[in-house]
């Protein structure tokens, strides 16, 4: 279908006017009607909206436990893109998984009819929101006719006003675990706030991987994953390929390591191009697997992973689930609000002035040039995984890192203007 820039500008632009119209029919039928939202009877049939995003869906699997705990004889079902499909339909406290095609305008639309009419003849008693800035999801869950809608508000969401029955305020500054645990509080529902619930994950998925890692001669060497992508969501969160290249030149070198490196078949390309950065012949000794397993051979190779080296990314948030330890790289993203919780693992964080900004702002201040990602020293990555890898490994030495167009202030990089640029030279 389209990109998802395109998405948000038709969210914007379409979702706009919709919001405004259902918004006064709302709010019209609730004064005719007098529904009662005091949440008194146990609801039979509750649906859960999270279009995009695997790491939040990650996220959100206590609230889902909970909810099942709560109410066992409900039926759970969760709406979603198919990009979050394979993720969803691995957590057993789910029910039912409805899908909207998203690949093509015309197919979305006939998918968006056949939710609503089902919606109509399987009313859900509750709709629960888990996006927080989407007028989209917005509609589908008022077009649900539930009795009771939950979701978050912001200022800038003050279209839900009317449309949800229960609003909870989205604190950006705080771990979306705890978001997820107040929103489940509205609703009479209190959910734990730590290490995710796995996904499940077959034997033969876990021989998949296995295989793999016979065929690469993994023996009794540690396994350290390398994911070097971001996706399509926010491309400014990845650490520079030339970076990533130079420290996986360090653990290839070793006899005691056997790195992997892995994304989605989409991903292949992009991760074949930074490994080729590494010079021979450290980089036979690299695997890519990128798109070379099913989606079950990943997460059984995050399984078995002794450290998971990433961007804040959504393989973060599955390898905190699967139980590996992390090495994490943060600039646009606040590692207070997405960081593993629990078990061994190590975020490294470089900040500007305008970091964070990816919550904050449609447009970055960088326009794309991830000045806080590219501060992020090899020195420091190489030392948080030698650390969770139990080894001593010597850092290569680096000159300080300037990005074009930018220089430093107090430990800070600042945009410099062409007329400056050219009055430095």
């Amino acid at each position: 279908m389209s990109s998802l820039a395109q998405k948000r500008r038709l969210d914007t632009l379409i979702g706009g006017p919709i919001t405004a119209v259902l918004n006064v029919l709302a709010r019209l039928l609730g004064a005719i009607l007098g529904r009662d939202h005091s949440l008194g009877a146990p609801p039979r049939r509750i649906l859960l909206i999270k279009l995009i995003g695997q790491g939040s869906v990650v996220q959100e699997t206590n609230l889902i436990r909970a909810l099942r705990r709560k109410y066992p004889e409900a039926t759970l079902c969760f709406l979603c893109f198919p990009e979050v499909k394979g993720l969803v339909e691995r957590l057993e406290d789910i029910d039912e998984v409805i899908v909207l095609d998203d690949s093509g305008y015309a197919r979305l639309a006939w998918s968006v009819l056949r939710f609503v009419g089902r919606s109509w003849r399987r009313r859900p008693d509750v709709v629960i929101d888990l996006e927080v800035f989407s007028k989209f999801s917005t509609i589908l869950a008022t077009l649900t006719c539930a009795r009771d809608r939950a979701g978050y508000y912001l200022s800038s969401t003050r279209f839900r006003r009317g449309l949800y029955t229960h609003l909870v305020y989205y604190n950006r500054m705080r771990h979306v675990q705890e978001a997820y645990r107040q929103l489940g509080r509205a609703l009479g529902v209190d959910s734990e706030v730590g290490q995710p619930v796995m996904p499940s994950v077959s034997d033969d998925e876990h021989a998949e991987a296995e295989r793999l890692l016979a065929e690469a001669g993994l023996d009794e060497r540690k396994l350290l994953l390398v994911n070097v992508n971001a996706g399509e969501l926010m491309l400014e969160r990845r650490w520079p390929g030339e970076q990533f290249a130079r420290v996986m030149e360090v653990f290839a070198q070793r006899d005691d390591v056997l790195m992997v490196m892995t994304g989605s078949p989409g991903e292949r390309e992009y991760t074949e191009s930074v490994r080729a950065l590494v010079p021979e012949p450290a980089r036979e000794r690299i695997v890519n697997a990128a798109g070379g397993t099913s989606y079950g051979g990943f997460l059984a190779l995050l399984a078995r992973a002794d450290v998971v080296l990433t961007n804040d990314s959504g393989p973060m948030n599955l390898g905190w689930a699967m139980g590996a330890s992390t090495v994490s790289l943060w600039g646009p993203g606040l590692p207070a609000s997405y960081r593993p919780l629990t078990g061994d693992h190590r975020v490294v964080v470089a900040t500007t002035y305008c970091s964070p900004c990816i919550y904050f702002v449609d447009e970055l201040p960088c326009a794309g040039e991830n000045v806080c990602m590219q501060r992020i020293s090899v020195g420091e990555v190489v030392g948080a995984v030698a650390e969770l890898l139990e080894m001593e490994v010597e850092a290569p030495e680096e000159a300080e890192h300037r990005a074009s167009g930018y220089e430093a202030h107090e430990g800070y990089l600042v945009r410099v203007s062409v007329a400056e640029e050219s009055a430095h030279e």
